[in-house]
């Protein structure tokens, strides 16, 4: 359960030379019921003071009819949910908010001065919070009635999942790299680019003469762990830059590559070891499985369920604001 939800609020009036907030007006109207415009302002957040920091211009009109745009989805959604639970009677005692702000505590570090300081930080009171988790606890209780029964994963689903997908649940490759940087800064000229160039060239023939890598790192190496003899330790696939991990990840165990560009300089790696992905066994990640699957169709079916209100409701938007200006 989130508690920190950025508010805007309007301001009073702006200071001199600064942009003139927009006057409260309806902004839509959902079966009667009333959506303001600082309502919709308030509940897009930071997404809209961004987009009003922006230069005069289209690309700022379109940038706050985006974030007006989702926030009124949003409130029209919970305006519909709303009514569902008052005709549902589902119910959330005290208890229940009082569990879900201890939960937010303790996964927060949070004493209780600490939170309410979080929450004047955002614009809330507790008070406020409070029924802001209500109404957050209302829906999820509702959508679990509505669509809960609907959820159905086998075994056979789970197990056609992990076959297709068996990457997903396995560790990251790693490989023990050790490197030779010849070093060429930012700024340099053709002539020093084309010397390092030739030192790293004259450095591969010794490795592949046989010297010892970690030996001609110490040596020429102006690049990190060079004292230690160029060793870079295990590194895991997708921490590096696509084009120098496309190398190193293609070495075998005592292999080195050949010399190749890299932002700070040429560099030759060598492989020292690598560690095979695993790919963990069924019984080991199925439950896991089995609850992401589960969770994928419930939140198909509370879009659903959602469209579905939309369409039964009576929708009227009232203010150009969301709707963008023409423009890429």
């Amino acid at each position: 359960m989130r508690f920190l939800l950025p508010l805007l609020l309007l301001a009073a009036g702006p200071a001199a030379g600064q942009e003139r907030r927009p006057v409260d007006r309806v902004a839509a109207v959902v079966n009667g019921e009333v959506i303001t415009l600082s309502e919709l302002v308030e509940r897009s957040g930071a997404d809209y003071r961004r987009a009003s920091e922006q230069p005069p211009g289209e690309a700022r009109e379109r940038a706050r009819a985006r974030a007006l745009r989702n926030a009124v989805d949003l409130v029209v959604a919970e305006r519909l949910l709303e009514a569902e639970v008052r005709n549902s009677g589902v119910e959330v005692t005290e208890a229940q908010i009082d569990a879900a702000i201890e939960d937010v505590k303790k996964r927060n570090n949070f004493t209780d001065d600490m939170l309410r300081q979080a929450l004047a930080g955002e614009g809330l009171d507790l008070p406020a919070y409070r029924a802001r988790l209500r109404k957050d606890f209302e829906g999820h209780l509702l959508l679990g009635a509505k669509v809960g029964n609907r959820v159905k994963v086998g075994e056979d689903d789970v197990k056609a999942y992990y076959q297709a997908h068996a990457k997903e649940f396995s560790g990251e490759e790693e490989v023990k790299l050790r490197l030779i940087l010849f070093a060429v800064p930012g700024g340099a000229s053709a002539a020093e680019d084309e010397r390092a160039r030739v030192a790293g060239e004259a450095a591969l023939v010794r490795v592949a003469a046989g010297e010892d890598f970690a030996d001609l790192a110490r040596q020429l190496s102006q690049g990190p762990g060079a004292s230690a003899g160029g060793d870079l330790g295990w590194v895991r696939r997708g921490t590096m830059p696509v084009d120098l991990e496309r190398v190193a990840f293609t070495l075998q165990p005592g292999a080195a590559s050949s010399l190749v560009r890299a932002r700070t300089g040429y560099v030759i790696f060598k492989c020292e070891d690598r560690k095979a992905s695993k790919v963990p066994p069924f019984e080991e990640v199925k439950d896991r499985i089995k609850e992401k699957m589960a969770a994928q169709q419930a939140e198909t079916y509370r879009k659903q369920y959602l469209d579905d209100l939309r369409r039964e409701a009576t929708i009227e938007e009232k203010i150009p604001e969301l709707r963008p200006p023409p423009g890429p």
